[in-house]
């Protein structure tokens, strides 16, 4: 079969693979699409610790299930299924305890299988996977834990954003923050997972909704598809003084950092009002440190974060298709760009320098 492979730090060619086969608990599953996301480029780019070459990329897969391994039990041969980065082992410490994007045993960055083995290879060499699933592949073997079967009737290439970016977008607006109707919401970093950060907080209800980018492209695209109210430039104004101008000067009730430059989260919790609540979605590096004063949190102000959006794949991302299917979710508008494998390099420097909003490799 066909990968895009990692061979080292900035380097990925299309190479053929051995067909893979699923193991106990394994599903096999003809990709129909992937979603080009910033944590395959960190990868790339070396920014995790240990990395494992060579290496398939991509982990927003979606497709048609071709094969299962001995003791899958909830996914069969011709299911359409959305791959998840939330795996849920359902007996950990934080599994019984209902927040299964915590769970002990959802391991990042391993390179490898839940057993610790790979199910890639070329000429008999083992070929490493990004977080149990290397879907910039014609083919991929996924843990039964991480994928959700959905209804067959919508499009793959508009869904397949639910395995990562957009459902950590949406979740940290809607399960994790739980943004409440009325509410003022800014949102920092205008791409896919801010904009799904945006449609999450107008589900809930949000009055007005604020976003703010470097780049002039991507808050037009805000304003003008209905993501957001108002928009500012942080690189031409001061996103503080900007942010309490609108506001009256009191701050939002929620505010989500989707950029995770270093220093901007300082930034955000100061334009968030007392009692209100500051959510750290991305990272634009590896490690980002932040100083926050702490005095802020005397004022009763909230700082928290999110893996995946805090999400129950299973529960909540049949919900993100019905919304999608009753056109409250504008995911034609997130993944804007449609890309083939053997224009992986392409898609991935179009992410990074902020060309498209999200690509998608299709089959």
């Amino acid at each position: 079969m066909r990968a895009a492979v990692a061979t080292g730090v900035g380097k990925i060619e299309v190479q053929e693979l051995d067909e893979p086969s699923p193991g106990p608990g394994e599903v096999k599953l003809a990709v129909h699409a992937v979603g080009v996301c910033h944590s395959d480029l960190i990868y790339l780019e070396g920014e995790v610790p240990s990395p494992q070459y060579p290496i398939v990329l991509g982990h927003e897969g979606a497709g048609v299930v071709s094969e299962v391994g001995p003791g899958v039990t909830t996914v069969a041969p011709g299911d359409h299924v959305v791959c998840t980065i939330v795996g849920t082992c359902g007996h950990c410490f934080y599994c019984v305890r209902g927040e299964p994007s915590l769970c002990e045993e959802n391991v990042l960055f391993t390179g490898r299988m839940l057993d610790g083995t790979t199910r890639l290879s070329r000429d008999g060499q083992p070929v490493f996977t990004l977080h149990y699933q290397g879907s910039f592949a014609e083919h991929a073997v996924v843990p039964e834990r991480y994928v959700v079967p959905i209804r067959r009737d919508v499009p793959l290439d508009k869904v397949c954003g639910l395995a990562c970016g957009v459902s950590t977008g949406l979740g940290a607006a809607m399960v994790r923050a739980r943004v409440t109707p009325g509410s003022t919401v800014l949102v920092v970093g205008a791409g896919g997972v801010g904009l799904s950060a945006m449609m999450g907080a107008r589900i809930m209800g949000a009055a007005r909704i604020i976003a703010a980018d470097i780049l002039d492209t991507k808050l037009r695209k805000a304003i003008d598809d209905g993501f957001a109210h108002d928009a500012v430039n942080t690189g031409e104004h001061d996103l503080v003084t900007s942010v309490l101008a609108l506001t009256g000067g009191r701050g939002v009730d929620f505010a989500f950092d989707a950029a995770g430059a270093p220093g901007l989260l300082e930034q955000v919790v100061e334009t968030v009002r007392q009692g209100g609540t500051a959510v750290v979605i991305g990272h634009m590096d590896a490690v980002v440190e932040a100083t926050i004063d702490t005095t802020r949190f005397l004022r009763q102000k909230t700082v928290t974060g999110t893996f995946g959006g805090s999400i129950t794949p299973r529960r909540h991302i049949p919900e993100f298709v019905e919304l999608y299917r009753d056109g409250r979710l504008d995911l034609d508008a997130v993944m804007d760009a449609r890309y083939t494998l053997d224009e992986v390099e392409r898609a991935l420097d179009d992410l990074h320098h902020g060309r498209v909003t999200r690509g998608v490799i299709t089959f």
